[in-house]
């Protein structure tokens, strides 16, 4: 019988592998900032910023000029509550008696007939 020799460490090393030559690297690029893009964000958020402040303006000038509308009103309310109560005084004493008597004495030229005086009392 032929004996043979086994390299049994052959079988266990690892096959050899087929041997690439490794890809050269690329030089990379070297990118430039994009300040397209940059301005056209700083453009936008920057009219956003105004569109808010704008809208804040016109709300607060709103605001005001309601609060000088409620002035003027609540001024025109006092003025009138005033006037109205000058006005019951004066239609008091236009209903008072001697308003009347006056009247009826110098204009019609009458008189106060003293036999036919009646008072009316007025329970309390």
């Amino acid at each position: 019988m032929l004996a043979r020799k086994y390299n049994y460490e052959e079988q266990w090393a690892e096959p050899q592998r087929e041997q690439r030559p490794e890809p050269r690297p690329r030089p990379r690029r070297e990118r430039k900032p994009n300040y397209k893009l940059f301005r056209r964000r700083l453009f936008v958020t920057a009219g956003l910023i105004l569109a808010m402040y704008f809208a804040a303006v016109m709300r607060s000038a709103a605001l005001v000029s309601a609060g000088n509308h409620l002035i003027k009103l609540q001024t025109q309310e006092s003025q009138l509550i005033a006037k109205n109560a000058e006005l019951k005084i004066e239609v008091d004493q236009l209903k008072g008696p001697e308003r009347i008597t006056s009247i009826a004495e110098n204009q019609l030229g009458m008189k106060v007939a003293r036999s036919n005086i009646y008072v009316k009392a007025v329970k309390q």
